[in-house]
């Protein structure tokens, strides 16, 4: 999937995730960010753990992720979806090398890469 420009979209989300997306908002690198995840991503047959967002962002109650998310920066101060900063990338990168990541240009404009 390749995201056209800026951070992903509503419907764009959805597709990765596999469903509706639920945000749960955590600290990555020293700042905030939000990871989407299916919001019933384990009630599907045979649910699979995601160890790494697990790592990244570790739930209550012993909680624990089902399948891929989506991972952005926090949210602007008129409730837009931000962009993650270079050092939560690289803390991206730290746990997963073969994450995928959207890069933004500085006019919002920006591809995945591998």
């Amino acid at each position: 999937m390749a995201f056209r420009s800026g951070v992903p979209k509503l419907r764009e989300m959805q597709e990765v995730v596999g469903g509706l997306i639920e945000p749960v908002e955590f600290e990555l690198a020293g700042a905030e960010a939000t990871m989407f995840v299916n919001d019933e991503g384990k009630l599907v047959d045979r649910p699979v753990r995601n160890w790494k967002a697990d790592v990244l962002c570790p739930l209550a109650w012993g909680d624990w992720t089902a399948g891929d998310v989506v991972f952005t920066g926090g949210v602007g101060p008129e409730g837009e979806t931000l962009a993650l900063s270079d050092a939560q990338v690289a803390e991206l990168r730290r746990v997963d090398r073969n994450v995928r990541v959207l890069l933004l240009d500085d006019d919002g404009s920006g591809v995945v890469i591998g």
